[in-house]
């Protein structure tokens, strides 16, 4: 009888502490999507202000971004657009952000419409994205960017 109380106590524990540890997996997720929103929203103002030093500090440094037109870019071929000036942009929005965390790593979902040019290129449009984020030294950075352009 005591080996029977012993093993329903010890079930109910399991539970209470497999619970609390999903509650703070919950908790842990919830403040990493916050945070990676804010910082969509900061790397589009760093975009429409041509600020390359905070795309700098967002942007890992063995990032790629594949463009709508298939072309590959890394770190330092944004940072060197954005401060050169070659990458211009008059407006840009984001929206339709979804935004999942998988640990140490996130994936981002969203929409932009953006006037713009690079490299002399018109990149104007309507977009669907995914950005992949991964947590280096306590902080989200963005490892990689893949752009769609919605054709109307």
């Amino acid at each position: 009888m005591k080996f029977l109380k012993f093993t329903v106590y010890a079930g109910m524990l399991s539970i209470q502490v497999a619970a609390a540890q999903d509650n703070a997996t919950a908790s842990r997720d919830a403040a990493a999507v916050k945070e990676i929103k804010q910082l969509e929203e900061a790397r589009n103002q760093a975009i429409l202000r041509g600020d390359a030093a905070a795309l700098e500090r967002m942007t890992a440094d063995d990032y790629t971004f594949i463009t709508l037109k298939g072309e590959l870019r890394t770190k330092a071929d944004i940072v060197k657009g954005f401060s050169s000036g070659s990458f211009k942009y008059q407006s840009r929005s984001i929206s339709d952000l979804k935004i999942r965390v998988y640990g140490e790593a996130a994936i981002v979902t969203g929409r932009s419409v953006q006037e713009g040019t690079e490299n002399g290129k018109d990149y104007s449009g309507n977009y669907r994205f995914t950005r992949v984020y991964v947590k280096q030294n306590a902080a989200w950075k963005t490892v990689a960017l893949q752009t769609t352009l919605i054709q109307n």
